[in-house]
Order: C-alpha cells, then structure tokens, then sequence
C-alpha cells in the first residue's frame, strides 16, 4: 500500500526533520479563508505580482460557491484538535478536451514548516489519481 493510500504519518526524506501527521482531503467552503491565507503566501514567495493575484472576493466565488468551479482544490491539514490547514493544490481541467483526459495545475504550495515531510508529494498524487 503506497503512503499516500495509508494518510499516516508520514516520514520525512531529510534526516533529524520530525513527522507530522496530516490527511489530504477536497477542500469545502469552510477552509476557504485558511487556503486564502496560504494563498498569500504563495503569492509572496513566488513573487507574484499583484495584477495577477486574485482577491479573496473572487476567491471565494469562483472555486468554492459557483455551480461550475473555475478551479478544484485539495488540501493537506493537520490531524490535531484544531485542524490547520499546511498546503494546497489548484488543479482545473481544460474546458475542450479533444486529447484525452487532462488536468492542469495551477499551484501546489505547503508553508514552509511542513515542507520535506511528503506532504507536497501526497498533494500531487491525490491530484492525479482524479481519473
């Protein structure tokens, strides 16, 4: 059974870096502030600028309350008392598809305390296990 599969503790692939304990799960409406948060993180690290970033108005909206999402999203959260959400994935699918099935990925991020601990990697593999 492959660590993605089991959503345990996962081990890190650096020496001396501790586990954490997380699950991967579809976002809902409820998580929409924590993944903003993250969002904002994301843009700060990567530089992106803010004609490109999206506001959390639109955010919301698009990805979570429209009845055709612009986006899909899954995320990593801890498994403590008060989950805390530590990554996420934006995938969405082309809207004409004449080559098969696709997904596109718009971005993967995990806060930085978290990362080297499989979490980016258990991401990616619920995102394309989709078909």
């Amino acid at each position: 059974m492959s660590r993605v599969k089991t959503l345990c503790a996962m081990e890190s692939l650096v020496e001396g870096v501790p586990q954490v304990n997380f699950v991967i799960c579809p976002a809902v409406i409820d998580d929409c502030d924590q993944i903003y948060e993250l969002v904002q993180e994301y843009y700060s690290e990567y530089g992106i600028p803010s004609c490109r970033q999206i506001n959390k108005d639109t955010f919301r909206r698009d990805g979570f309350e429209s009845q055709n999402p612009s986006f899909q999203c899954y995320i990593a959260k801890t498994k403590k008392e008060e989950d805390v959400i530590i990554g996420f994935v934006l995938w969405f699918r082309p809207f004409e598809n004449t080559t098969g099935q696709q997904v596109f990925l718009e971005a993967l991020y995990v806060s930085k305390p978290y990362r080297q601990k499989q979490v980016e990697h258990a991401l990616f593999e619920k995102t394309i296990q989709i078909y």
